[in-house]
């Protein structure tokens, strides 16, 4: 009877017939909650270490989907086979499918799961780990390299060693782009606990295997259109984990294909999206490199955003538009345009939140306008008036882990050009206590901006400092 089921993770919580979870409360919570240490693929909770590891194939199924937020119909629908009711029996320990190598590891491939996270079946060890899967620097290739060409973006990320083989199903349903949206909301809170270099793999492969779906399977006009969208937002995800790896050959590779499916896709809204990542890597490389074309660059891809975005509802959209307007303004020394764009954000801002404002964007708020302005001011050479502004934004606890983080860096920046070192060094190792480290943020973008503190520590009393920064770059190296 449905009052007698007990939650297949933990073996102990009896669920209610009106749960209509997979799994309890308690084990739903760990499921979608990132663990202690970077994960090399999405969905390597403790909950299904544990599973896998007591060969419990019935709790793996229902703990995938708990954390896909897959009905059992929409599992089925995507391993060809399968139906509903297999999928209960399962789940219920009634059908020995799983056990079946061959067709255990047809369910890993067919939903993506990469094979090492098998690992903990094989050794009967729930902390069983493979050390070296792990995102390829830059240049790293692979013997023998043989992959699908989904286009010329493609052919760089083989290169790379991102893309191995890649399954597609012959025809995709709603479920599909159901599980890719999961994916999309599951690596992007993943990116932000832990860094882009604990997700560009799984990201990247995910864009791919989804540019493979709507090259090679059969869909329906309307599931097309959907997959395109969906498409479109993984490649804008993996370039941002790119970018916060500071691999950014490899952003714009992905940025300029998402670019091309926005545009197919006809949805403005997703071509802001793209536009804004687009101006704040040139901006970025702009504020590294002293280069005025990039600026510019930058300006232009904020304009296209703000022609995208012209007919939109959305006030958060529009002051988006308005920051990356700011960024590239600040980098070209242009101090009142920069200051006009700021003061548009915030006026868009003030007319309060709207429906039309998109998931992605909700980011957007007072806390994010003076980041963004103090980010300008010390771009524009005003230390003292960024200092200020951070500070009064450092805390801010509606911002994720990687956010908060990377403003602290941003402040200890700060407060080394405006001559205050001992603070400054004192910030920085507070930052290099959550980069590098085991199950801190594994993120280069982050580390890059305390540079110029250590270019500096060699001269000053900052011994600590210098080794904790120097650590982080030898294991973000990896």
């Amino acid at each position: 009877m449905s009052s007698d089921r007990v939650c297949p993770a933990c073996r102990a919580t009896r669920l209610s017939r009106y749960n209509p979870e997979p799994l309890c409360a308690a084990c739903m919570s760990a499921v979608r909650s990132a663990g202690p240490a970077a994960p090399a693929w999405l969905w390597d909770s403790d909950p299904m270490r544990r599973a896998l590891a007591r060969t419990d194939m019935g709790a793996m199924v229902a703990i995938f989907r708990a954390a896909t937020s897959l009905s059992q119909l929409e599992l089925a629908n995507l391993l060809d086979g399968w139906s509903q009711s297999a999928v209960s029996l399962i789940e219920r320990g009634r059908r020995d499918t799983l056990y079946d190598i061959r067709e255990l590891l047809r369910f890993a491939d067919t939903v993506d799961m990469p094979r090492e996270a098998l690992l903990p079946v094989v050794l009967g060890q729930p902390d069983a780990i493979l050390e070296t899967d792990d995102v390829k620097p830059p240049g790293a290739m692979v013997d023998g390299v043989s992959r699908r060409s989904f286009n010329g973006m493609a052919a760089g990320l083989a290169a790379y060693g991102l893309i191995p083989p890649i399954r597609v199903p012959e025809r995709v349903d709603a479920a599909h782009v159901r599980y890719l949206r999961s994916c999309v909301q599951q690596l992007n809170d993943r990116g932000d606990e832990l860094g882009g270099g604990a997700v560009l793999r799984q990201a990247v492969r995910q864009f791919a295997r989804a540019r493979a779906m709507l090259d090679e399977s059969d869909y329906t006009s309307e599931i097309g259109r959907q997959l395109l969208v969906v498409t479109a937002e993984l490649g804008v995800l993996a370039g941002w984990e790119a970018y916060d790896c500071a691999d950014h050959l490899l952003a714009r590779h992905l940025y300029g294909d998402a670019a091309t499916l926005a545009h197919s896709a006809d949805q403005p809204e997703l071509a802001v999206h793209v536009y804004v990542h687009m101006g704040q890597l040139s901006h970025k490389l702009a504020w590294f490199t002293g280069r005025k074309g990039l600026a510019r660059e930058a300006l232009r891809f904020a304009d296209r955003a703000a022609d995208s975005v012209r007919h939109e509802p959305s006030p958060r959209l529009h002051a988006l538009v308005a920051l990356r307007q700011a960024d590239a303004y600040a980098v070209l020394g242009d101090e009142l345009a920069f200051q006009s764009a700021i003061g548009r954000a915030r006026n868009e801002l003030d007319r309060g939140p709207h429906p039309a404002d998109p998931r992605w964007c909700r980011f957007v708020s007072e806390s994010e306008v003076s980041h963004f302005e103090a980010e300008g001011r010390l771009v524009l050479g005003q230390p003292d008036r960024a200092t200020t502004l951070y500070a009064a934004e450092l805390d801010d606890p509606s911002r994720s882990r990687r956010d908060q983080v990377s403003r602290r860096a941003g402040f200890a920046a700060a407060l080394l050009e405006e001559g205050d070192r001992s603070q400054a060094y004192a910030e920085g190792t507070t930052v290099l206590t959550d980069v590098g480290q085991r199950g801190g943020l594994a993120s280069t973008r982050i580390l890059n901006k305390l540079r110029p503190l250590r270019a500096a520590a060699d001269q000053a009393d900052a011994e600590e400092f210098r080794a904790r920064f120097d650590a982080a770059a030898t294991a973000l190296k990896g």
